[in-house]
C-alpha cells in the first residue's frame, strides 16, 4: 500500500515541475508604472513605466473626455522600458473641471497588440493655492479673501440646497458638492473656455457635482453670491433627482426654475425683455429647448426670457404645475410635448399668454404711472391755485382795512 502512494507523490511533483513559469501581464506586457502630471492651461505629462518579452514598437495614448472627441497621440519611447506623452493643452484644450480618461495601446514587433486599463483623473484648476471650507455636503474653495466670504458661500448654499430639495420633495442627501470661487470674472473665464462659455458668472457640471463661480469683491459681492450660488445648485440638485432624463429638460425650462431659485433676481432683466419687446426681438422658446445663443447679449436675453416665463408659470399654474412638468420630462418626452402633459396647452399658446401677462401688464403700469404723474400735477396746480386765492383774499383784506 505504500508503493503506489509513494509513486503518486513522486508523479505530482514531476508535474509540478513541469509547469512553465507564471508569465507576463496579458501574455506578454506588464505595465510596472504609470503617472500623470499637468500644469492647468498648458501642459500634461504622461508616463508609463513597462516590461515585455517581445521588443515594443509602438505606443498609443487614447484619451477621452466629456463633450470633445477622443485623441489619440503617439508617445516617444524613451527607453524600451520607459515611455512619455507631452499633451499641449493650449492647442487641444480640455474641460476644466471634467473627468478624463485614459489608457495605452501598446504594439509589440509581432503585431500583438496590448490594451492597458483605463486611468482618470479630475482635471482641476491647479493654478491657484486653495484654501478650504468643508461642511457636508458642501466644500467651499476659494484663494482670495477671508473666511467670511467663504461662510457667505456656504450659507447662500445651505439655503438654496433647502429649497430646491422643497421643490422637489426630496430629501437631503450626503453627495458631496464642491464649490471653487474664483475672484474675477477673467481668471474664471479662462477654464470655461474650453467648454464655449467665456461670459458667464458660474457654472455647474451636474455629473460631477462642481460648481464654480466669480465672486470679486466689492459692494455687490454679497449680493451675487446670493444669486449664483443658488442658481448652479439647482442644475446639481436637478440632475441628481432626474438621472440621465435631465438632459430631456428644455434650456428654458432649467435655466428658468435656476433663477427662480436665486434670493435676488438679476436687476437688469425687466428693462432687458421690455427692449427686446419693443423692438420685436424676443426669442421664440421653441429656439430654446436645445440651449441658449453663444452670443452674449441673446444669452443674457435667453436668461431673463426663461425666468419670467417661469414666474409666470408658478403664478398661473403653482408650484404644482412646475413639479408636474419636471415629472414630465422625467419620460424624456420632447419639449413641447412636456408642455402639453404637464398644463394642457402647447408652447405656442404658452408662449402668447406670458407675452400677455407680462407686456400688457407692463403697459397697464405705465399708465398707471402717466395718469398718477398727471394726477398729482393736476393737485399741485390746484394747491397753488387755492394758495394763490388764499393770499390774494388775504392782500385784499389788508388793504381794506389799512384804507
Amino acid at each position: 500500500m505504500k508503493k503506489p502512494l509513494y509513486f503518486l507523490i513522486l508523479l505530482f511533483l514531476l508535474l509540478i515541475c513541469s509547469v512553465p513559469p507564471p508569465v507576463l501581464a496579458d501574455g506578454e506586457v506588464e505595465v510596472l508604472s504609470e503617472e500623470m502630471e499637468y500644469t492647468f492651461g498648458e501642459e500634461i505629462v504622461f508616463q508609463i513605466w513597462l516590461q515585455s518579452e517581445i521588443p515594443v514598437s509602438e505606443i498609443n495614448l487614447v484619451l477621452q473626455a466629456p463633450g470633445i472627441p477622443g485623441f489619440i497621440g503617439q508617445v516617444l519611447i524613451i527607453s524600451p522600458g520607459q515611455a512619455q506623452f507631452v499633451y499641449d493643452l493650449a492647442q487641444r484644450p480640455l474641460p476644466a473641471f471634467s473627468s478624463i480618461t485614459y489608457s495605452y495601446l501598446i504594439i509589440l514587433e509581432n503585431g500583438d497588440q496590448v490594451e492597458t486599463p483605463t486611468y482618470s483623473f479630475t482635471y482641476l484648476d491647479n493654478r491657484f493655492n486653495w484654501q478650504e471650507l468643508i461642511e457636508e455636503p458642501f466644500m467651499i474653495y476659494w484663494y482670495e479673501g477671508e473666511i467670511t466670504l467663504a461662510q457667505g458661500v456656504l450659507d447662500a448654499a445651505n439655503n438654496g440646497y433647502d429649497r430646491v430639495l422643497e421643490l422637489l420633495q426630496q430629501p437631503a442627501s450626503d453627495q458631496p458638492i464642491d464649490i471653487l470661487v474664483y475672484s474675477s470674472d477673467e481668471e474664471l473665464q479662462s477654464t470655461l473656455t474650453s467648454i464655449g462659455q467665456t461670459w458667464v458668472g458660474g457654472h455647474a457640471d451636474p455629473e460631477l457635482g462642481s460648481v464654480v463661480v466669480s465672486l470679486p469683491p466689492g459692494v455687490d459681492q454679497s449680493l451675487e453670491i446670493q444669486r449664483l450660488i443658488p442658481h448652479e445648485i439647482t442644475h446639481i440638485l436637478l440632475y441628481r433627482f432626474m438621472g440621465d432624463e435631465y438632459k430631456y429638460l428644455p434650456a428654458w425650462f432649467k435655466e428658468g426654475i435656476a433663477s427662480r431659485m436665486e434670493f435676488y433676481s438679476h436687476p437688469d432683466y425687466p428693462l432687458i425683455l421690455e427692449r427686446a419687446y419693443g423692438e420685436r426681438g424676443l426669442i421664440p422658446f421653441s429656439h430654446l429647448c436645445l440651449a441658449f445663443p453663444a452670443d452674449p447679449d441673446l444669452a443674457l436675453l435667453s436668461y431673463a426670457q426663461a425666468d419670467s416665463l417661469l414666474d409666470y408659470i408658478q403664478r398661473e399654474y403653482g408650484v404644482t404645475g412646475i413639479q408636474a412638468m419636471i415629472y414630465a420630462y422625467d419620460q424624456g418626452v420632447s419639449c413641447e410635448r412636456g408642455v402639453e402633459i404637464s398644463l394642457g396647452t402647447t408652447l405656442e399658446e404658452l408662449e402668447k399668454e406670458w407675452k400677455r401677462d407680462v407686456f400688457s401688464r407692463g403697459k397697464y403700469l405705465m399708465y398707471i404711472y402717466i395718469l398718477s404723474g398727471v394726477l398729482f400735477i393736476l393737485l399741485v396746480l390746484l394747491g397753488i391755485f387755492i394758495i394763490s386765492k388764499y393770499q390774494g383774499n388775504q392782500l385784499e383784506q389788508e388793504w381794506d382795512t389799512n384804507r
